[in-house]
């Protein structure tokens, strides 16, 4: 059963057979790799084999790896830690076994990658999405999503500190000092994009922040001026529809195509 997000909000159940999902490892898998994937019902393969089933391909994220992960005949990637799966969220393999793109990395390969433009390219191709300016809107507001995510979800970085010059420098400051801590770098941000009925496209943004409450967000006056602040007001304006879920830890954007 998967459950579908219509524009308004409404969220409806499509019950369907889905794909078997296969983890395509490099090398050998580890015992850990091998039992977490029994663990959730995985397949865990050295290649592409069955074309009818699902594959996420995983290891050690770069550039060149998460665009072969977010291009056919995979449906995503997912970068491996010391940890294996663990702390990849189930999302994920639900997208890619419905027929949408997944990406799962840590807040530090998010940040060092060109991840904006790898995930473009992907929902171009893989959703047929055609350049113009539905395809460049839905840019901007992933790319807000995902600076805010890493920046005031996963690093925690308190956003009034870019309100003046000052401010910036200690705002460069803290990023790089959070960044080299092991716990805040090495949680993940997952980004998961599903087409919808009737030209819609749903995109998901989520970190393992302390999450947010939208409504008041959403209410809450910016200046005009102000350095930042005017993301989530952006996003909203160009959405059809925005919403939360996980506590704030997911923004959930349904856009027109």
């Amino acid at each position: 059963m998967i459950d579908s997000l219509r524009p308004g909000g409404e969220t409806f159940s499509v019950c369907r057979p889905l794909p078997p999902l296969t983890i395509l490892a490099d090398g050998s898998p580890s015992d850990d790799l091998t039992e977490q994937c029994e663990a959730l019902g995985l397949r865990l393969a050295g290649q592409i084999g069955d074309t009818s089933s699902g594959y996420i391909l995983t290891g050690a994220a770069d550039e060149d790896a998460v665009r072969r992960g977010l291009a056919y005949p995979y449906g995503g990637f997912v970068e491996l830690g010391m940890e294996g799966l663990l702390g990849v969220g189930l999302r994920c393999f639900e997208t890619v076994r419905a027929g949408g793109i997944s990406l799962s990395l840590t807040t530090r390969s998010v940040y060092a990658l060109g991840t904006l433009e790898l995930v473009s390219e992907a929902i171009r191709k893989t959703m047929a999405l055609a350049p113009g300016e539905a395809a460049e809107l839905i840019d901007i507001c992933l790319g807000e999503a995902i600076s805010n995510a890493v920046m005031h979800g996963n690093l925690e970085v308190p956003p009034y500190l870019r309100i003046n010059a000052e401010g910036f420098h200690v705002f460069r400051q803290v990023m790089q000092e959070r960044l080299a801590d092991p716990v805040l770098s090495n949680r993940r941000i997952e980004i998961n994009v599903m087409p919808r009925g009737d030209g819609f496209l749903t995109v998901m943004v989520s970190d393992h922040g302390q999450g947010f409450t939208l409504a008041e967000q959403l209410t809450h006056h910016v200046d005009s001026e102000a350095k930042s602040g005017r993301g989530l007001g952006l996003i909203n304006r160009i959405c059809a529809s925005l919403l939360t879920e996980d506590g704030g830890r997911t923004l959930v954007m349904t856009f027109s195509r």
